[in-house]
């Protein structure tokens, strides 16, 4: 069989047509499947991070509303998520979107795991995981449901599909031209090296005689190129911190995963450090968010710097790194790399003028005997880290059983803190107040107890500081204000004229609404506001700045005094005993004790002559001992209070302390035994 030119040209367009379809095919096939797997890789590792955080933070079910804004924000900047689902069985219990209220129907989860990426995308519409927590010791879970928009994704999965149309179609016009010449020379040869090129990928070739076959080559060249770059660009925001430039999460997950086969290959042992940057939030609040990304650029260039090249660094949140050390022969080597690391951040930063110095909390895990995966070893870590911030911060702190077994009790203390005020458990004793001079009862501070229903006395150190860090001092603090106060009115209403020390944590301090609340409680409870005195610590004084001073002010023209608690143990600084009006500054127990060695007595002294000359009143702590009071007396102390005294009271005994009952009344009670 014969055939003319034209057809020749004909067949062999369609011969290239259809062999140039099967390679674009394939390679287009192949270009949706990574697409797709790039898809479901975002979506699980989205949904593994936020039953995590989820998993770690929740302790009832009713606290899933207050993690809305974590689930909200994933949605929003997730494309392919139109809405996330929680789920308690088939119950719902939130969502980010209100037009899904109905639960998704077994058939429209992914299910069958034998599906290609492509095939799971293009089918399923949810993705289930789970959220674990305990709740008085019983484990409970939760349904986590990601309703994936179906549109997005097949856009996303289609962004190549008219690229391919292009080229099929674009392709024959060029070829037709271009067979009328010499075809061997100029068209099949160059088409074979395009051929070859689109196969692999790789060797672009150079530049061809024919203008249409080069601008072919160079369309294709900038397209590998282009999708080249947007493959490096998604490489790196999966696997990059866009801020600091070391690895992220994602980075991490893959890296554990190779170390810890190659940990169990060799049978050996690696480090995993969970790195916390001490008070950072207060540098972001004084100086601003532009000065704290900046530091946390120097910090991560800092901690790349000083570990080994191989060794690993990622950040995994606003100011948390982790570190994977595993080249070490001891662990006094982990130590010695952690401490050059906590030195190292004690330098200041100088930052747009601004000299700042930070420390940091380290907690260490170590893989296997402390976890054999991330959520494990990231547990471990964590909770060693928090332990390294409790012991006084830039610390560190290695994780063991006995820690583990610690923060399940303070779990276990934080419910049962919360219930208590619930129940009605709380109580406030007071400890007189003595003047020096006339030996006479001028005032009480009130002290919060915590008495269970069998009796069992549970001391302020082991739920105040956990109240603190929790956050439970707000609600703490209200009702240890309004207890005091309603106290105090009664006083005043049998005739008691003495003074009310009510302690105030500086973060219920510092929240915003205490200066409203404050009055709200006194337009409540009608009392004398020249015989309430606010407790504050020294640690309110971190950051002096205007509200501060404000409310201490709003509460001086109330009529209220101000005395600074543990002088010296603190922040000492004596710029802020000029700058705010304070009236009384209360010596520490620990200095008091210490008053009959030269130091300790150069230490009393100076702070009496100081808060003298500053028109301040002084009260010494835990005095226990005549010697304490006569040595007192002499250099000028105004007040005291502790245990030579009198223990903190219970109201009716305080009352029996002071010889009144309900039906009496009096003023001051004199102390003869002075």
């Amino acid at each position: 069989m014969q055939f003319n030119i034209k057809q020749f040209v004909v067949f062999i367009v369609l011969f290239l047509l259809t062999v140039l379809y099967v390679i674009f095919s394939d390679y287009y096939a192949d270009q949706r499947e990574q697409t797709a797997s790039a898809i479901l890789s975002n979506l699980r590792e989205d949904m593994s991070e936020i039953g995590y955080i989820l998993s770690k933070n929740l302790h009832k079910q009713e606290d899933i509303k207050a993690h809305r804004a974590i689930l909200d924000r994933t949605a929003a900047n997730n494309d392919f998520i139109s809405a996330i689902m929680v789920l308690d069985g088939s119950r719902l219990l939130l969502t980010t979107d209100p037009a899904f209220l109905q639960v998704p129907k077994e058939n429209q989860f992914f299910r069958a795991h034998e599906q290609t990426p492509y095939e799971v995308m293009r089918q399923a519409g949810s993705f289930e995981g789970v959220i674990r927590y305990y709740r008085n010791g019983e484990l409970h879970r939760l349904r986590l449901v990601f309703v994936v928009d179906k549109g997005e994704v097949k856009t996303y999965l289609n962004y190549n599909k008219a690229n391919f149309l292009v080229y099929l179609v674009f392709l024959p016009s060029i070829l037709v031209f271009l067979v009328w010449g010499l075809f061997s020379v100029y068209v099949s040869q160059p088409l074979e090296k395009l051929k070859n090129y689109l196969l692999t990928g790789e060797g672009a070739p150079k530049p061809f005689k024919l203008k249409e076959l080069d601008t072919i080559r160079g369309i294709m060249e900038q397209t590998f190129a282009r999708l080249a770059q947007e493959q490096k660009h998604l490489y790196k925001l999966a696997r990059k911190d866009s801020l600091t430039g070391l690895a992220n999460r994602n980075a991490l997950h893959e890296r554990l995963e190779k170390i810890i086969e190659e940990s169990k290959t060799k049978e050996r042992q690696f480090a995993f450090l969970f790195l916390d940057l001490d008070l950072f939030k207060s540098v972001n609040d004084s100086l601003g968010h532009h000065i704290g990304d900046e530091l946390l650029k120097q910090v991560g260039k800092l901690l790349k710097r000083t570990v080994h090249r191989n060794e690993f660094v990622a950040r995994v949140g606003g100011d948390e790194f982790i570190l994977l050390l595993h080249r070490y022969s001891n662990v006094s080597e982990i130590i010695a790399t952690i401490e050059t690391i906590q030195r190292d951040l004690s330098e200041p930063f100088h930052i747009h003028n601004h000299p700042i110095s930070i420390s940091s909390s380290v907690g260490v895990a170590f893989y296997p005997q402390d976890g054999k995966d991330f959520v494990g070893l990231m547990q471990c870590s964590d909770i060693a880290m928090y332990e390294a911030k409790k012991n006084g911060r830039s610390q560190y702190f290695f994780y063991t059983e006995q820690l583990n077994q610690q923060v399940q009790k303070t779990i276990k203390l934080e419910k049962e803190m919360q219930l208590a005020l619930d129940n009605d458990e709380y109580q406030l004793f007071y400890q007189p107040k003595v003047d020096l001079i006339s030996k006479e009862i001028i005032g009480a501070e009130a002290l919060i107890r915590w008495i269970k229903p069998d009796g069992t006395l549970v001391p302020p150190s082991d739920f105040i500081s956990l109240a603190e860090e929790n956050g439970f001092i707000m609600d703490l603090g209200k009702w240890i204000l309004e207890a005091a106060l309603n106290q105090l009115h009664e006083w005043q209403q049998k005739g008691i004229k003495i003074r009310m020390s009510i302690n105030v944590a500086a973060r219920q301090f510092l929240s915003g609404d205490f200066d409203a609340d404050f009055k709200a409680l006194l337009a409540k409870i009608p009392v004398d506001p020249k015989f309430i005195d606010l407790e504050i610590t020294e640690y309110l004084f971190f950051e002096q700045n205007k509200s501060n001073l404000h409310i201490l002010q709003s509460m001086r023209d109330l009529g209220v005094t101000i005395s600074l608690d543990d002088f010296g143990t603190g922040f000492s600084s004596l710029s802020y005993l000029k700058k705010f009006p304070i009236d009384f500054l209360k010596i520490d127990k620990s200095f008091v004790d210490d008053y009959d060695t030269e130091q300790g007595a150069v230490f009393l002294e100076t702070i009496v002559r100081m808060a003298k000359s500053l028109k301040m009143g002084v009260v010494a702590e835990g005095v226990e001992t005549e010697t304490q009071v006569k040595y007192l007396e002499a250099i000028g102390c105004d007040t005291f209070q502790g245990y030579i005294c009198s223990r903190p009271l219970p109201v009716e005994d305080f009352y029996r302390f002071l010889g009144v009952n309900h039906q009496n009344s009096c003023t001051t009670q004199k102390l003869d035994k002075f």
